[in-house]
């Protein structure tokens, strides 16, 4: 239902309310006035009557009684008359006295003659005329109210129609367009007029003009400001890059040795800690090997630090090829470096720990057209968590130390686990399977 048939509906309900409570008491008013005329035409027909068969009711005239009677009921509005004397006799009556329906007036008057009450006179009105006019009346009145509230709602139809419902058509056709369009900030309503609507929507199209012009320079603002957020987040952005290149420089700095690029010594206390731990988790062995290049101050001595660090740097390379990828190469001192071996029993570090010597023995370093021929002494150890109940990686790389100074003041150039030195020295932690 539109904003119209609302209204019009609106407008005919108190119409009708105030119509039909108008109509009702008209009508109220109107029958109590009629039946008020009846009572007293009643009334005055029966006294005058009564006055009319005075003579003849104390001559004893019966038939006069009678005629006039007769001639009274002949008549449509009397239905019933009777005349009775002072002793209660009935000296004449006609018509049918009638007791249905309520359009019935029933009036009783003395005969009077001479101050003596001489008879009682009684009439009884039809009043179906009355009624009839009464009802024809109402219905005419009714009539005309439903007539002239068709009219009343027709004319309000147009009425709101034009100064109205036009208005806001106009208005909503505008901002339907300015929806289609995707451009509400350059909204304008098409409706002008000199009354109350116009004024307001001449106010509202300025206002918009306004908000428009601020919209505009706002977009403009806000333009600039994004095109300088983009060019200050591409410049954070690329202190961020940087930030987090010198970071990962500073992290592998601090975990890696400089000359090598292996793991230094404090990583590597590190990391022997964390595969300690995870072969008790694992129910793993793991084991280390250490070594130390042989004579090396003597190779310083001889050709200078500067090729004693490539020899470190061709060492660490060699190593590292030769390795497998699970392995752990860092180098722990001047001379020595460690290997870290995940998973590895007693017999699989000595074959690695050989394959590393033997390639260190095979492959001379070559610097300053001089050909240095390099040999190191390995100490290995191996542990299995599941003969060892308490382990640190101190232990582990006290015994890998000892293994190694074993090699060294063996003849160099070669290997030792841990478990094949014949001393003395209490080992609760070697692997013997």
């Amino acid at each position: 239902m539109g904003i119209r048939q609302k209204i019009v509906f609106v407008l005919i309900t108190i119409l009708l309310l105030s119509l039909g409570l108008s109509s009702w008491q008209s009508i109220r008013e109107q029958e109590a006035l009629i039946i008020e005329e009846t009572r007293l035409k009643g009334q005055d027909l029966a006294k005058f009557t009564s006055q009319s068969v005075v003579y003849a009711v104390v001559a004893y005239d019966y038939h006069s009684i009678q005629l006039l009677l007769n001639e009274l009921t002949s008549s449509r509005d009397i239905n019933y008359a009777k005349v009775i004397n002072s002793k209660g006799s009935i000296m004449a009556k006609a018509g049918r006295l009638s007791t249905e329906g309520d359009v019935w007036t029933y009036f009783e008057q003395e005969i009077i003659f001479d101050d003596t009450h001489v008879g009682t006179l009684s009439i009884q009105l039809d009043n179906s005329r009355i009624v009839e006019k009464l009802v024809l009346q109402q219905n005419e009145l009714i009539q005309r109210e439903i007539l002239l509230i068709l009219l009343i709602a027709l004319v309000e139809y147009i009425a709101l129609s034009f100064f109205i419902i036009r208005p806001i058509v106009c208005t909503s056709n505008s901002i339907k367009k300015s929806i289609k369009n995707n451009d509400p900030f350059n909204l304008e309503l098409a409706y002008k007029a000199n009354d109350e609507l116009g004024y307001l929507f001449a106010h509202f199209n300025t206002l918009q003009q306004r908000l428009s012009a601020t919209t505009d320079k706002l977009r403009s603002k806000v333009a600039f400001a994004n095109k300088e957020m983009q060019a200050q987040n591409e410049r954070l952005q690329l202190q961020s890059d940087e930030l987090k290149s010198f970071n990962e420089k500073l992290r592998k700095l601090s975990v890696t040795d400089p000359l090598t690029e292996l793991f230094n010594r404090r990583h590597f206390d590190i990391l022997l800690k964390k595969e300690i731990s995870f072969a008790h988790r694992n129910k793993e062995s793991v084991s280390l090997v250490l070594f130390d290049i042989d004579h090396f101050k003597s190779i310083n001595d001889k050709y200078g630090h500067s090729v004693g660090d490539a020899v470190l740097c061709a060492i660490a390379k060699n190593t590292d090829v030769n390795t497998r990828d699970s392995d752990i190469c860092c180098r722990v001192g001047g001379e020595e470096f460690a290997i870290i071996c995940r998973n590895t029993d007693m017999h699989q570090v000595r074959v690695l720990a050989e394959h590393i010597r033997e390639k260190l023995e095979q492959q001379p370093v070559c610097r300053n057209q001089h050909e240095i021929h390099v040999t190191a002494s390995f100490g290995v150890m191996t542990f299995s968590s599941i003969h060892v109940q308490e382990l640190s990686s101190d232990n582990i790389y006290h015994c890998a130390d000892i293994a190694m100074y074993h090699s060294k003041n063996h003849g160099r150039n070669r290997v030792t686990h841990y478990a094949d030195i014949n001393t003395d020295i209490p080992r609760p932690y070697v692997h013997n399977s």
